[in-house]
């Protein structure tokens, strides 16, 4: 191959690596800062925690302390909606988003 013609080629190449590393750093920057289409998750919503965090953690603080877990039992009798001693998918998962 001529030289010629390999550095076109390899300009080519160059440009093409340039692009797909731009977009990809461009996306891993959305990603890192919550963008994405306006009024999406991190656009000042935030998502309800799942029922199990809710009823575990007391005190809202994000952590799941001894006292917390001392009275696991009765939290989470909580979440038992029909009184039948079980928790069900039903029941300690967060509902479904509507569509």
């Amino acid at each position: 191959m001529p030289t010629a013609m390999m550095s076109a080629s390899s300009s080519r190449k160059a440009v093409l690596v340039g692009a797909a590393v731009s977009a990809l750093s461009a996306l891993w920057v959305m990603a890192q800062s919550g963008g994405g289409p306006p009024g999406g998750p991190g656009q000042g919503e935030h998502r309800p925690k799942p029922p199990l965090e809710q009823v575990l953690d007391a005190n809202a603080d994000g952590v799941i302390d001894a006292g917390e877990i001392a009275n696991a039992p009765a939290a989470l009798k909580k979440l038992d909606k029909n009184a039948d001693g079980k928790l069900t998918p039903d029941e300690y998962r967060p509902p479904r988003p509507p569509r």
